[in-house]
């Protein structure tokens, strides 16, 4: 990976993060049905980062509590490790997943108590490395078939079009590279 794709990469991820501290600290707010998507392209790479909260994906955001939760997580997790499923490319792009990397708020991390409220959220890593980046002209995000209770997905990204952010919606929900 290049030293400018690596901190094309790390400055919307500094940015995102910068104000999602922010809103927490001002607004202590945790929106329900809301995530973050966050895409960098290069020559020859995609990167996307999701994060949601456990609530679009599992329906709670307490430490599972019976069967059904358990179950309900190893779902999502078991989604969340499909990219193929979350994320429609070109295939005339080819590309393939190198890595992958899923985080669940149930096994330890990234717990934010405000009050008597829990808050948690996934968070998921992709890398793709793609033999014909030229036609990698859109990305159709199937994360609100996947998990119904997403409303809106925040997206930022950064292609050889420029920075972008837009909301993706069920009925929008392709971003233009």
């Amino acid at each position: 990976m290049t030293l400018l794709f690596s901190s094309l990469l790390i400055y919307p991820i500094q940015i995102l993060a910068s104000e999602h501290e922010h809103d927490h600290e001002h607004h202590a707010a945790h929106v329900h049905g809301e995530a973050q998507l966050l895409i960098a392209v290069d020559s020859h790479h995609l990167d996307i980062e999701f994060s949601s909260p456990a609530m679009n994906l599992v329906g709670f955001e307490y430490q599972p509590q019976n069967n059904s939760q358990l179950e309900a997580v190893k779902s999502a997790i078991d989604i969340l490790n499909q990219p193929d499923q979350l994320f429609i490319l070109p295939i005339d792009a080819e590309c393939e997943a190198l890595s992958l990397n899923v985080e669940s708020p149930f096994s330890g991390h990234e717990e934010h108590a405000h009050g008597e409220e829990t808050h948690s959220d996934f968070a998921a890593h992709y890398h793709f490395q793609c033999a014909n980046m030229s036609q990698l002209k859109r990305i159709e995000i199937n994360i609100f078939k996947q998990f119904p209770a997403t409303d809106v997905i925040e997206v930022q990204s950064i292609s050889r079009q420029g920075q972008q952010k837009r909301d993706l919606t069920p009925e929008h929900n392709s971003v233009e590279l």
